[in-house]
């Protein structure tokens, strides 16, 4: 299922059915010791371009991963699709560039991450000492926030707490510590 489609009450109604029945069939066994289920999501919908000669499975696993974490959205979960691109689709650009690695289409529904976020390090990010590991969080926690309602970019809320992955830019942190999530 990707998309449900209606207005008003019904559609809301239908969402609701659609979630509550997605989050049962991906409940898993009891946590070890405990009584309650543990809750996997499934990741978004991934696309990987031809083009860019990126594995859907390494890119999914990664993906999974994020939305797992804890300090993810995990909690905010919905259905949408992240796309890997080349630099130059659906308004992205060029690292090297002062455009976009990402682009979030709300419309559409789809977040857009150049090859180049996923596969090479930038300069700007590693100077405030992230790793491509850091930066593929950042950059797919980010664009996903944009498609879960976080439309606007946010500032350093106060010197020395963590910056926010909605800032602007991944590497002026504005008085801020170093950070990659959304809830740290």
């Amino acid at each position: 299922m990707r998309r449900i489609v209606g207005s008003g009450v019904i559609a809301a109604a239908l969402t609701a059915a659609a979630v509550v029945a997605w989050v049962n069939v991906l409940a898993g066994p009891p946590a070890k010791g405990g009584t309650a289920l543990v809750v996997v999501y499934a990741p978004p919908t991934i696309e990987i371009d031809d083009r860019v000669g990126l594995t859907h499975a390494e890119v999914a696993a990664e993906v999974g991963r994020l939305v797992n974490d804890q300090r993810g959205w995990r909690a905010d979960m919905d259905l949408f699709t992240l796309r890997v691109v080349q630099p130059g689709v659906g308004g992205t650009t060029r690292m090297d560039s002062t455009g976009y690695i990402g682009m979030a289409h709300f419309n559409a529904r789809i977040a857009l991450v150049t090859v180049e976020a996923w596969t090479v390090l930038g300069s700007r990010f590693a100077a405030v000492g992230g790793t491509l590991e850091d930066q593929r969080t950042w950059i797919v926690l980010h664009e996903l926030g944009h498609m879960l309602g976080h439309r606007e970019h946010t500032d350093c809320p106060a010197p020395g707490q963590p910056a926010p992955v909605m800032r602007g830019t991944n590497w002026k942190l504005g008085g801020c510590a170093y950070n990659v999530w959304p809830n740290p």
